[in-house]
């Protein structure tokens, strides 16, 4: 009877210590899998890899106060994260576009500061498909909700920067689109048409219809 009795014994221990072993590779399977992706040669070897693997890291975790502070700062970051280049297959961070709704939608952190960080990233940037127009297109979301605020930060900036900003935020492949005419008579509105803001986006926006106008003509006399 005690010899059964610690069979029993040695029976139901070796079935735990399996089961924890089980347990304890999957979890590490788990987690290596988590770090190659991190650190997956694409990354590592790339001029904004730290940041890339940060940011991966923030969102997989859910830590969006954190991701908010790793997002890029200028819009070389932002185009060479998140942007697309001929001929590849796009930047470290390309296949990632739900980065840019957290980044917006972060509950954690204020508009003010987002508003400040997407100022910062649309000045000198230029209009591109996929990630870069939906940065644009949260970024004057963002904008029209909290005028007043936009017009302090880009007040107190040089005002080559702040037309810089408003060039990018309605740039495009069609300037001249009824929507985009739209949305640049509302925030014109919106920001005061007498404002030192509101002349600015109108110079720029002016800037923009010329621009495509000389691109079609250039398309046409390219035709011929």
């Amino acid at each position: 009877m005690k010899n059964k009795f610690w069979i029993i014994k040695i029976i139901i221990l070796t079935s735990l210590f399996l089961c924890l072993n089980v347990s304890c590779n999957k979890a590490q399977t788990e987690t290596n899998s988590s770090v190659l992706a991190v650190k997956s040669p694409e990354i590592q070897n790339n001029k904004f890899g730290d940041k890339a693997a940060k940011l991966n890291e923030y969102y997989d975790k859910k830590n969006c106060k954190e991701f908010v502070n790793a997002f890029p700062n200028n819009f070389e970051e932002l185009s060479n994260l998140y942007g697309y280049e001929a001929g590849t297959e796009g930047h470290i961070l390309f296949l990632k576009p739900e980065h840019i709704n957290y980044f917006f939608d972060c509950s954690e952190v204020a508009d003010n500061e987002k508003l400040s960080k997407s100022i910062k990233v649309g000045i000198g940037g230029k209009w591109d498909a996929d990630n870069i127009e939906e940065f644009q297109n949260s970024t004057y979301a963002i904008v029209k909700k909290h005028s007043d605020e936009t017009k302090q930060i880009l007040d107190n900036l040089p005002d080559e920067k702040s037309a810089s900003f408003w060039y990018f935020l309605f740039d495009g492949p069609h300037p001249s689109d009824k929507e985009n005419i739209a949305d640049f008579e509302l925030l014109s509105k919106l920001l005061g048409e007498k404002s030192k803001q509101a002349k600015l986006l109108s110079e720029q926006f002016q800037k923009l219809l010329k621009d495509e106008r000389e691109d079609e003509d250039s398309a046409v006399i390219g035709n011929k």
